[in-house]
């Protein structure tokens, strides 16, 4: 080593999960669970390159997207990059990291499951702040505005399947 000494800290952190469900076929929702995908029903959806040997989401994509690219943005953030981990079509099951350099890194889980009447999607997102900027970003997120970003997928997504 160095000698430079290793900085640890507990995390500013804050987890966030919520639901809906959407009259429709539980594989069309979950394919929608893409970044390219996203820009068929997703106001103001943006990305600036997707990396993907299938032209869609998969496990090791990688996409970038510009400062509040999504619903689920402050508006305000920086340039973001994205890494799907994990995929699996046949669960209707992802994981997505966004690290937005300086800001926050956000893991984000996404399970589509049938229902009676069509699909239920849940969403999970862990924010955890890696500076000063991070740490009003996370605070940010309350639950007024996770309800209000779960409504607009909702609403977004019934649209969009009609």
């Amino acid at each position: 080593m160095s000698g430079e000494a290793i900085r640890i800290h507990k995390p500013h952190r804050r987890r966030q999960s919520g639901g809906f469900s959407v009259a429709a076929a539980p594989d069309a929702v979950f394919a929608l669970m893409c970044p390219v995908r996203e820009h068929e029903w997703e106001p103001g959806w943006k990305t600036n390159i997707i990396l993907s040997e299938t032209g869609l989401v998969e496990e090791g994509c990688i996409f970038t997207t510009p400062g509040g690219a999504s619903l689920a943005s402050d508006g305000d953030s920086a340039d973001a990059i994205w890494v799907t981990p994990f995929y699996d079509r046949k669960a209707r099951r992802l994981t997505m990291l966004k690290v937005t350099p300086e800001e926050c890194v956000t893991r984000l889980d996404i399970a589509v499951d049938e229902t009676k009447d069509g699909a239920a999607v849940t969403a999970s997102y862990e924010h955890t702040a890696l500076g000063p900027r991070g740490r009003a970003i996370v605070d940010g997120h309350t639950e007024d505005s996770y309800r209000a970003l779960m409504d607009g997928w909702r609403r977004a997504l019934s649209a969009h399947l009609r």
